[in-house]
């Protein structure tokens, strides 16, 4: 394994980014597809040069700014935010693949806690883009996109682990902030206050994501017990940093909605969910969050 820097240039120097020509506007895109139903300009050459360097077996996440993981998560948070990210079979597979990959080395690998501080920042600064990407398509019930918002949620994976000590920017000792307008607090311990998953956390309240959660639910539509998990499954590994705001005004509701959920599922759905074991893992995401409340 390799630190997610090996190969790459140094400061000062040009990077390999430099005199490729930008991205068209995301209007310009948006009324090719709309005249002609062409496909949205993607960073093809960056999707290309990204699965060759996290498939080697010296493999390298190129994390710095401008490197392709970043340029490749702007481009899809553009598209997504016009909604026409399905019309471009690069970025859907990018959300497959090379999205998938790239943040389970960055998050869970063992070479993490070999990496230098700046890298972790840069790995920090790409976790916030992902979780911007994860609140547009929250309410498309996109499964890998929740499936990397619940490892980057997790505070125990390895990332987090080891960054465990970092101070947070939104809910620190000098934050003006009261409890309604935090998502998420550090744990009182200031070795263990893991205070850039709440700063992720609250990033992904400030974007309007637990609101559409909540609305995810009220709407009802195809709420399969496979999509309740996946939905709470990021929350309930993170449950103990969320304030009592947030699980009173947004989680609970979703709680209470869960048994007319389940209700309104045929035989042959549960028997289906069953199958696959769905159930039984929503129900350890769902004792994970409920027990917050008693703390």
């Amino acid at each position: 394994m390799t630190i997610a820097t090996r190969g790459q240039g140094i400061p000062g120097e040009p990077s390999e980014n430099q005199g490729i020509a930008p991205l068209p506007s995301t209007s310009e895109a948006y009324e090719d597809v709309l005249a002609d139903g062409t496909e949205p300009d993607f960073p093809h050459e960056k999707l290309a040069t990204l699965d060759e360097k996290i498939s080697n077996v010296r493999w390298v996440v190129p994390v710095l700014p401008e490197q392709e993981l970043e340029c490749l998560l702007k481009a899809s948070i553009d598209l997504s935010k016009k909604s026409i990210d399905t019309r471009s079979e690069a970025c859907q597979r990018f959300f497959r693949e090379g999205l998938t990959i790239s943040f389970t080395k960055i998050l869970t690998d063992e070479a993490v806690s070999s990496w230098k501080p700046n890298i972790h920042a840069c790995i920090n600064q790409n976790c916030i883009h992902l979780v911007e990407l994860c609140v547009i398509k929250l309410p498309q019930d996109w499964f890998p996109l929740l499936e990397l918002l619940a490892m980057v949620f997790n505070p125990n994976n390895k990332f987090h682990t080891f960054n465990a000590s970092r101070p947070s920017e939104t809910a620190g000792p000098s934050s003006n902030l009261s409890e309604e307008e935090l998502y998420a607090r550090p744990l009182n311990d200031s070795r263990n206050s893991r205070g850039w998953l709440v700063d992720l956390i609250n990033k992904f309240g400030d974007l309007g994501g637990f609101k559409k959660l909540l609305e995810r639910f009220q709407c009802g539509k195809n709420l399969s017990v496979a999509v309740v998990y996946a939905l709470l499954r990021p929350f309930g590994l993170c449950y103990e940093y969320l304030t009592p705001h947030t699980i009173n005004k947004y989680i609970l509701p979703i709680l209470e909605m869960i048994p007319s959920i389940l209700d309104k599922l045929s035989d042959d759905e549960l028997k289906r969910e069953a199958k696959n074991e769905s159930k039984k893992r929503h129900r350890i995401g769902h004792n994970k969050i409920i027990k917050e409340p008693s703390v």
